[in-house]
C-alpha cells in the first residue's frame, strides 16, 4: 500500500503550503523513465515515514514548463523530471533533481524524522 497522494495545481496551496507535516513532493511527467522507475521507492519510503512526511505526486506536463501554464511549476522552477522538493513550513527545504532509490530517499529525508 502507497501513502503517496496525487494532487492537481489547485491542490497544490493546501496540500503543500499549508501541511502542518514536512511534505516531500514529487514532480514528474508523463514518459518520464526515471520518474516510473522511482515509484517502488517513494511507495516504500511513504510506509516507512507515515504520519511524519506527507508524500505527493505532482504532474507537470509540456504546457505547465514551455507555455508556463501552470504557476506551481514556475514559481518553483521545475523544468527537469523528476524534481524532488521538501517543504516544511510552507518553504522549500531541500531540492533534489533525478531518481532516488528506497536508501538514498531515506537519506535526503532523515532530517525530518
Amino acid at each position: 500500500m502507497s501513502n503517496v497522494t496525487a494532487i492537481t495545481k489547485e491542490e497544490f496551496q493546501k496540500e503543500v503550503i499549508e501541511s502542518e507535516l514536512p511534505v516531500l513532493v514529487d514532480f514528474w511527467t508523463e514518459g518520464c523513465g526515471p520518474c516510473a522507475a522511482m515509484v517502488p521507492a517513494l511507495n516504500a519510503v511513504s510506509e516507512a515515514l507515515a504520519g511524519k512526511v506527507k508524500f505527493i505526486k505532482h504532474e507537470v506536463t509540456y504546457a505547465d514548463v514551455v507555455e508556463k501554464e501552470s504557476e506551481v511549476a514556475v514559481k518553483y522552477d521545475v523544468a527537469a523530471f523528476p524534481t524532488l522538493m521538501l517543504f516544511e513550513n510552507g518553504e522549500v527545504k531541500k531540492t533534489f533533481i533525478g531518481a532516488l532509490f528506497e536508501e538514498e530517499l531515506l537519506d535526503f529525508l532523515k532530517e525530518v524524522k
